[in-house]
């Protein structure tokens, strides 16, 4: 990254080694800055359909409301990019030449324009936003490394056999529900069936993420020791919580859907979106209990695995229509 004393950054990767270098990159922000503003958005629209209806009213009215987005995104982006080179400042890891820092925000900001570029083609039928897909490669990535580590650690004894025994049914069970959630928003829980977009499986669990943990300000500013000394409970009360919220955010859903797109709410698409938040739910809720009780490192939340499965579904469903399988 432009500003960093690389000589400093070496002293200190000594004692850090595992990935140190990485965090100091162009992409150390990666693209939450872009996700978090969407997130914002897609709450923003459950509670005021008529953002939504005037989004989706005309091209020109999407365009401006596109243009917006991306500024605060680019904003935002400025914001913790400051903050990123004021820490790094700190430790004496910026370089003492003027500019520095301006630099640093720079490069930031323009890693996030280009991701947000990507968002605008990087797009799967019926997947909307190509943030999914800036979500789902690097934890697809990683996989293959994080598994034959994690069979390494199974060999000297720091991963159990049990361990193994209780995962591999649990996320096997889970990518099976997601796979049938996927089938029943595409359409194909029968000939008169529905199609709806995939937003309605991807968003509730990260919109429920995120109000849960602003819901969570007020008791760790008010009595932060008790989850400094069980940091479990913090973990298992956001994830009660967000499990809470998951069905509240899909019924935000139906009712965007049945005032946005009147033609085709009906009781289909309420006992579809019923099934849905109960995917999510289960989902959720097992992997969550699943990273607690397991010590592996490469279990994705419930949400990220959802994302997961679902862009590997929509790649596929993109593959077969280029090659007409099934046509």
């Amino acid at each position: 990254m432009p500003g960093i004393d690389t000589s400093v950054l070496a002293e200190q990767a000594i004692y850090s080694p595992n990935g140190a270098l990485a965090r100091f990159s162009i992409f150390a922000l990666g693209v939450m800055p872009l996700f978090t503003v969407l997130a914002h958005v897609e709450i923003a629209k459950l509670i005021f359909p008529s953002l939504a209806r005037c989004q989706i009213a005309s091209s020109g009215n999407a365009f401006r409301i596109s243009v917006v987005i991306k500024s605060i995104v680019l904003l935002f982006t400025a914001i913790q990019a400051y903050g990123m080179m004021s820490a790094l400042a700190a430790m004496d890891l910026v370089e003492g030449f003027p500019g520095a820092t301006s630099v640093g925000i720079v490069s930031f900001v323009g890693t996030t324009a280009v991701l947000i570029w990507l968002n605008d083609i990087a797009r799967f039928p019926n997947l909307g936003n190509g943030v999914w897909l800036l979500l789902a490669i690097p934890l697809l990535g990683a996989l293959p490394l994080d598994l034959v580590t994690s069979i390494e650690l199974t060999r000297f004894g720091a991963v159990s056999a049990m361990d193994w025994l209780i995962a591999t049914p649990v996320i096997l069970l889970a990518v099976w529900m997601i796979v049938v959630a996927n089938a029943l928003l595409s359409g194909k829980g029968g000939e008169a069936a529905p199609k709806l977009s995939l937003t309605v499986l991807l968003w509730p669990p990260f919109l429920a993420s995120t109000v849960a943990g602003y819901l969570f300000i007020v008791p760790l500013i008010f009595t932060p020791e008790l989850f400094s000394d069980t940091p479990w409970l913090l973990n298992l009360g956001a994830l009660a919580l967000s499990a809470i919220l998951i069905p509240l955010f899909v019924y935000g859903y139906h009712r965007l859907i049945s005032i946005t797109q009147p033609e085709i709410a009906c009781g289909e698409i309420r006992s579809i979106l019923v099934a849905v938040a109960g995917v999510q739910f289960l989902v959720c809720i097992g992997m969550g209990i699943l990273r607690q009780a397991t010590s592996f490192s490469f279990i994705p939340s419930g949400g990220m695995l959802i994302v997961c499965v679902t862009v590997l579904l929509a790649f596929r469903s993109l593959l077969d229509e280029c090659f007409g399988v099934g046509a």
